[in-house]
C-alpha cells in the first residue's frame, strides 16, 4: 500500500473557491477532490499529472481533474495563478466531467490570454467578497475552456481507483448508515485491510471522513434554507446522534453551528 503521493485534505475540507498567486513553489505529488487550474504568468514549470510529464511556460494553462495526482517544480523559476474549485462548486460541472474532461496541458496561448482579466479579477478579490462573485468568474473560465478545447476521456490512476470509487460511494450514500463492515463488504475487501488502505490514502479514519462529508452537505443545505433547524439537518444528513455531530463539528469549526449558520 505504499505510494509516492498523498491526499491533500485541506482544500476538500475548506470546500470553497480559492485563488492564489504563487512563485517558485515546489509541490510534491498529491491529489484532492477539487478541480485545479493553473495559469503560468511568467517563467516555466515542470509538471507531472497522472504520470504524464510535460513543461508549461508563459500563458499555458494546466487543468487537473479531481483526484488527478499532480506535482510541479520551478524550471527554473515561475509565477502563476492557481484556481482551486471545491467539490461543492465543481458539482456544477459534474455532469460534464463525469466521463470527459479537459486536456491537462492547454497550450493555445493567444486564447488563454483572453482569460487573464477573469484571473486578475479573482486575484484582486478579498476574502470577505461574495462567493457568488468568485463563482461567476469561475463559471466564465470553465465555460471558455470547454467551448475552446476538445474534451478527452477522464484519466484515472489505477493505484487510487478503489479509493476514488470509495469517495464517490460516500458522496452518494452519506445519508445512510455506513460502517467499516458494510463498506468494506461493498468493495470486496477484508475490513482490516480496507481500513489501512483508506487511512493510508485519505489520512484519516473512515468515520471521520464520512462525518466531514455529512457536515459539508449539511452546511450547504443550511445555506439554502431559511431559519435552518440544526437537529433536523443533523439527522437528515446521516448522523445517528447529536453527540457524534457536535464532536465532529468541533473538529472543523471553532464556533457552534448556530453561529456558523449566521455567516453562511
Amino acid at each position: 500500500m505504499k505510494q509516492n503521493f498523498f491526499y491533500e485534505a485541506g482544500h476538500d475540507k475548506a470546500d470553497t473557491i480559492s485563488f492564489h498567486y504563487c512563485e517558485n513553489v515546489y509541490t510534491p505529488p498529491h491529489f484532492h477532490r477539487c478541480i485545479e487550474i493553473l495559469y503560468v504568468k511568467q517563467g516555466g514549470i515542470d509538471f507531472e499529472v497522472n504520470g504524464e510529464a510535460f513543461h508549461a511556460d508563459r500563458d499555458d494553462i494546466v487543468f487537473v481533474h479531481k483526484c488527478g495526482v499532480h506535482a510541479l517544480q520551478p524550471a527554473p523559476a515561475y509565477t502563476d495563478y492557481v484556481l482551486i474549485i471545491g467539490p461543492r462548486y465543481s458539482n456544477d460541472f459534474a455532469g460534464i466531467f463525469r466521463t470527459k474532461t479537459l486536456p491537462t496541458h492547454l497550450t493555445d496561448k493567444e486564447y488563454n490570454r483572453k482569460l487573464l482579466p477573469c484571473m486578475s479579477a479573482l486575484h484582486e478579490l478579498k476574502e470577505t467578497d461574495s462567493e457568488l462573485i468568485k463563482k461567476g468568474y469561475t463559471d466564465v473560465i470553465i465555460g471558455h475552456l470547454l467551448s475552446h478545447y476538445e474534451k478527452v476521456s477522464v484519466p484515472l490512476m489505477p493505484k487510487i481507483e478503489t479509493v476514488v470509487n470509495v469517495l464517490n460511494y460516500i458522496d452518494d450514500h452519506y445519508r445512510d448508515p455506513i460502517t467499516l463492515d458494510s463498506i468494506s463488504s461493498e468493495f470486496g475487501y477484508n475490513k482490516y485491510y480496507f481500513s489501512r488502505l483508506f487511512n493510508s490514502y485519505v489520512g484519516e479514519t473512515l468515520n471521520g471522513y464520512i462525518n466531514m462529508i455529512r457536515i459539508r452537505n449539511m452546511m450547504d443545505e443550511a445555506g439554502r434554507t431559511e431559519n435552518p433547524n440544526v437537529s433536523e439537518l443533523v439527522f437528515s444528513n446521516g448522523f445517528d446522534s447529536m453527540t457524534t455531530f457536535y464532536r465532529s463539528f468541533s473538529k472543523l469549526y471553532d464556533k457552534p453551528p448556530t453561529e456558523v449558520f449566521k455567516d453562511i
